[in-house]
Order: structure tokens, then C-alpha cells, then sequence
């Protein structure tokens, strides 16, 4: 009996006497006394006239082969390519190209009124992208490639990155000058003396340019008659910059 009590007696003094040790990961890391922390967050913003006009054409048609199909789509594709290598001024990209196999029942029996049995048919196709900031040179060359049997499925202007990147320092130093504005009037209403920025972070965005696309998704063979050049006038694209910072006030 005396050693049971002496165990428990034990036991009780270690449950009490037992070091409380905090979980550093949990410990939050406060200000001295009287000081603040606050988050302050400014966007500033700007418009640009756009300088750079992107199209994309897209050759599409249908057949019995595989082969006949590629062999057209890449021979109108070659011309194409050839005849934009003639203009400096526009930079000329391939994109997609493919070709699948479908089922065509949209023929119809004149003397029946019915379906004809459903023929397997190919569908292949392959686009262009075209890009310059002489408008005038890229909207002639979209003609003439619309009138080798292309049609066009997007034409927009757009911000060039280097014309944004031109705007950004401007930006921040507007965005921190209303960055110091904001903490001192945040310390005049929280009755703190002073305060320090603590630290800072800069978010430039992309800028936006809004589309202003023709699209068009008919298919075209190629074609005899001249296609007049396409029309495209430039807006404006937004650019912002976002400045966020945590800032002491101090008493």
C-alpha cells in the first residue's frame, strides 16, 4: 500500500512539474507595444494606344483521301508561307494542322427524300498567324493570302510588351508616393507618430487588350478572284501595376 501511494505520488509531482513547451510554428510574431502592422495595397493604371496587329487564316477543305487533302493543305500552306517571307516588316508563324476522317450525311437522295448511306469523307486543315506593328503591310499581305483560299479567324491589335514594360517604372513610383500617402494617413488615424514600410512586393499585369476579332469559319477552296484587304483600326490596351506592403506604425 505505502508503495502504491509512493508511485502515485510520483506520478503527480512529474504531470505537474513537466516543462510547457511552445510549437514555433504557431508562435506569431508581434510588434513591441503601442506599434501596429497594417497591409497596404495601390494599383495604379494607365491606357496606350495598341501598336501591333495580329491575324490568323486558316485554310480548310474536304475529300475523299488523306493524301489529296495534305497534299493541297500543304502546298496552299508553302504559297502562303512564300508570299509573307516577301514582307519584312511581318512576322509570319505556322500553327495547327491537322486532318481526321468523318462520316458525311447530309446528302440527300432527290427521288427518295432520304439520306444517301453515309460516305467517310476527310477534313483537313492548317492555319497562319501573322504579326507586325506596320498595320498597313500585315492587312495587304492578309489579302492577298485570303485570295490563295484562307479565311481569316481572328484580326485584333494588341500592346506590344516592350511599349507596357516603357509605362511600368512610371507606374510604381506613382504607386508607392500613394503607397506613403495611405500609411501616413492610416498612422494619423490610428494616433501613431511615424511608420515604416516594412516590405514590399510589385505585381505587373499583363496588359489588357481587349479584342476586336473578324472570325469567320467557312470553308474556302482556293480561290481565283482577288479578296480585298481586310480593315482594322487600333484602340486602347490597359496597363496596371499593383504595389503591396506591410507598414509599421509606431507610437
Amino acid at each position: 500500500m505505502r508503495l502504491s501511494i509512493a508511485l502515485m505520488s510520483v506520478a503527480l509531482l512529474a504531470t505537474f512539474t513537466l516543462p510547457a513547451f511552445a510549437d514555433d510554428d504557431n508562435i506569431i510574431d508581434l510588434p513591441p507595444a503601442g506599434h501596429t502592422i497594417i497591409n497596404l495595397s495601390v494599383t495604379e493604371r494607365t491606357k496606350l494606344a495598341q501598336d501591333t496587329l495580329n491575324a490568323t487564316l486558316n485554310y480548310q477543305l474536304d475529300g475523299a483521301s488523306a493524301n489529296e487533302i495534305q497534299d493541297k493543305i500543304n502546298k496552299a500552306t508553302a504559297a502562303a508561307v512564300a508570299e509573307a517571307k516577301k514582307v519584312s516588316s511581318v512576322k509570319t508563324t505556322t500553327g495547327s494542322y491537322y486532318v481526321y476522317e468523318y462520316q458525311d450525311q447530309s446528302t440527300i437522295d432527290p427521288k427518295t427524300g432520304q439520306p444517301f448511306t453515309a460516305k467517310k469523307l476527310w477534313r483537313g486543315q492548317q492555319s497562319i498567324s501573322l504579326e507586325s506593328e506596320n498595320s498597313a503591310a500585315l492587312l495587304d499581305l492578309a489579302g492577298k493570302i485570303q485570295s490563295m483560299g484562307f479565311t481569316m479567324q481572328g484580326l485584333n491589335y494588341s500592346l506590344s510588351p516592350e511599349k507596357a514594360d516603357g509605362v511600368r517604372d512610371n507606374l510604381m513610383q506613382k504607386a508607392l508616393t500613394q503607397l506613403g500617402a495611405k500609411a501616413k494617413i492610416a498612422a494619423t488615424a490610428l494616433g501613431k507618430s511615424s511608420y515604416d514600410v516594412i516590405d514590399v512586393s510589385v505585381d505587373g499585369a499583363m496588359p489588357y487588350n481587349p479584342p476586336v476579332a473578324y472570325r469567320s469559319m467557312a470553308k474556302m477552296e482556293m480561290a481565283a478572284d482577288a479578296v480585298a484587304a481586310p480593315v482594322a483600326e487600333a484602340g486602347e490596351s490597359e496597363v496596371t501595376l499593383t504595389v503591396n506592403a506591410r507598414v509599421l506604425l509606431k507610437p
